[in-house]
């Protein structure tokens, strides 16, 4: 078997390298570090350690330059962007620290901005926030960790700014209403940051840094996002870039109007949430803003900081803790971690948790914070107290009885990730769009959905491959997805088989004569039906069917799809559904 995640090549000459991508890197100075904390901290690696340990992190490295100690840290936790900035950081130490806590964030009252939604964005980029933050002291340490806050949230949480994108602008030279509408790309024209000359949208697209790496959100819509102010001046061109004239801050602004535009309104919302309460631990005042909608939401007020309500069982805390923790330890050690108790009914104890944790779905995720507020390398490990035998279950011994079938046929079994992305689920394959199922906070940007089928998979590695000598023939067993209300999660899981052969004759006839013995071997009657797939060449396609039931596809693929995959010999496949093979046999 050949694992996908493997670096180095295997003895047959397959490679299997993927590009992988570190967890959250959090730089500043040790010095900003305790003016945000109000107390010093220490400046050795083994203590820093210690005290890091507390918000999921290692100490990656530590300089020294001009007497100043500047510091990297390593968060763990790619689901915790809050925590991906100094202000984050030091927000989380003050409890775990005792330290003196700054009160709840709030919202001080409405900045007096409305921005109006142009309909036509409806199709495009459709949703917007914004709020404004006043009376905040930018030092250039803040600076480098907004920027770097900005960049880490676009590039994940936002799905390298699809999904959402951030925007700061200087409030105090924007004149509201803003609008927040559509502009034909070589019609309209500004300065972009980085830039002292005047550039049409379509011109900073193709040819500024920041068009060129993200211009590919609204490249293919006719017209582009576009925010002007009353005074019809640019703010910017969302989510590709700010103008210099309005969209440059620096140590010298004092009033902040922040923006995210996006197509995903909770992540809209949320990320707006994570940015004013980064800003305000430098001091600043959030104000709220309004915006009007020709399509639903009609309005809306931004940002949400109420806190969110949600219980946790004390009993279920100890039980998994290992603790024998009582109503007031358990109090104050939610205090310490950010959260604010209300009231014990029973076991079940009330919090509050802040606007910022986006990360909180289970109550698990607080008795984590619970147990590292209590030091969590104080707690004595446990052997588990039961004792079981375990066995294969009947569906794992047909998939491993397939897998053997498939072996035996001359195809070599493969093990791909169940994560992937819309381009190699889709835009290769030759699909059309489609709404995939999404990972909330992926740490990864290259794998942000559940695999709906195992084909891409399999072309992906063979294109891995080229350089290993044809003819290859592969397959995969595995897990495929895809969306059931009736299930915990909304999502069902579906065992699926794919093969493939390449070669120079690889065709119909041979990857039919594999599926034929296979079936056989199963004691499975069907029959193959014409059918077309975008995937698969038009006339050499069918429809795999037993008892009335479509359980797979097979057939020889389509020049495209084996182009976009970088191969250039006949690819013949099939996929089949396993959970209604079950069924069948």
């Amino acid at each position: 078997m050949i694992f996908a995640n493997y670096s180095a090549p295997t003895s047959n000459g397959y490679d299997n390298r993927r590009s992988t991508k570190a967890m959250p890197s959090v730089q500043f100075s040790l010095k900003d570090l305790e003016d945000l904390l109000g107390t010093k901290v220490p400046h050795d690696k083994d203590g820093l350690n210690k005290l890091v340990a507390y918000v999921k992190a290692d100490v990656e490295s530590m300089e020294e330059e001009n007497g100043q100690s500047t510091v990297s840290i390593e968060v763990k936790d790619s689901n915790h962007p809050d925590i991906w900035c100094v202000e984050g950081v030091a927000r989380a130490l003050r409890g775990y620290l005792k330290l003196k806590q700054s009160k709840p964030t709030t919202v001080q009252g409405p900045s007096g901005f409305s921005i109006t939604i142009d309909r036509r964005l409806r199709s495009i980029r459709p949703y917007i926030a914004c709020a404004i933050v006043r009376n905040v002291k930018p030092s250039e340490e803040a600076l480098k960790s907004w920027i770097s806050l900005q960049e880490k949230m676009d590039q994940t949480y936002g799905r390298k700014r699809r999904k959402a994108s951030i925007g700061l602008y200087q409030a105090d030279l924007i004149k509201p209403p803003i609008r927040y509408t559509v502009s034909n790309p070589d019609d309209t024209s500004f300065i972009p940051l980085g830039s002292d000359t005047s550039m049409t949208l379509r011109q900073i697209v193709e040819s500024h840094p920041k068009g060129i790496e993200y211009g590919q959100t609204i490249s293919k819509h006719d017209n582009w996002p576009l925010l002007i102010d009353k005074n019809d001046k640019i703010l910017s061109l969302p989510p590709i870039i700010n103008s210099t004239d309005l969209g440059k801050v620096t140590t010298e602004t004092k009033n902040i109007l922040i923006e995210v535009t996006g197509t995903s309104l909770e992540t809209v919302q949320d990320t707006l949430k994570i940015v004013v309460t980064t800003l305000s631990e430098r001091g600043g005042k959030i104000y709220s803003c309004t915006q009007k909608y020709p399509y639903a939401p009609t309005k809306t007020t931004t940002p949400d900081l109420k806190e969110q309500p949600f219980q946790v069982s004390l009993d279920y805390a100890n039980k998994l803790l290992g603790t024998n923790l009582q109503s007031k330890q358990a109090t104050d050690l939610l205090q310490r971690a950010g959260y604010a108790p209300r009231k014990m009914i029973g076991d079940k104890i009330t919090i509050g948790v802040p606007s910022y944790r986006i990360d909180i779905m289970h109550q698990v995720d607080v008795i984590e914070d619970i147990g590292i507020a209590l030091d969590i390398n104080t707690l004595q490990p446990k052997w588990p107290g039961i004792f079981t035998v375990g066995g294969l279950s009947p569906v794992t011994t047909k998939l491993d009885n397939i897998a053997e079938l498939m072996v035996g046929l001359g195809y070599q079994e493969i093990m791909t990730y169940s994560l992937s992305s819309p381009e190699t689920m889709a835009k290769k394959m030759n699909m059309p769009e489609a709404e995939h199922i999404e990972l909330q906070n992926p740490s990864m940007t290259t794998y942000t959905i559940l695999r709906p089928w195992l084909l891409p998979n399999l072309m992906e590695f063979l294109s891995n491959n080229t350089h290993v000598e044809y003819p290859q023939r592969i397959f995969e067993v595995g897990n495929c997805f895809t969306r059931d209300p009736s299930t915990p999660t909304s999502v069902k899981d579906i065992p699926k088989l794919s093969a493939v052969t390449v070669h120079a004759t690889a065709g119909f006839t041979e990857i039919r004569q594999s599926l034929d013995s296979l079936l056989r071997s199963l004691g499975i009657e069907y029959s193959v039906k014409p059918s077309t797939h975008p995937s698969f060449l038009e006339g050499r396609t069918g429809q795999i069917v037993s008892t009335n039931q479509n359980i797979g596809t097979i057939g020889e693929l389509n020049p495209h799809v084996i182009k976009a995959w970088g191969l250039s010999l006949p690819v013949g496949a099939f996929e089949l559904d396993l959970s209604l093979l079950f069924n069948l046999n």
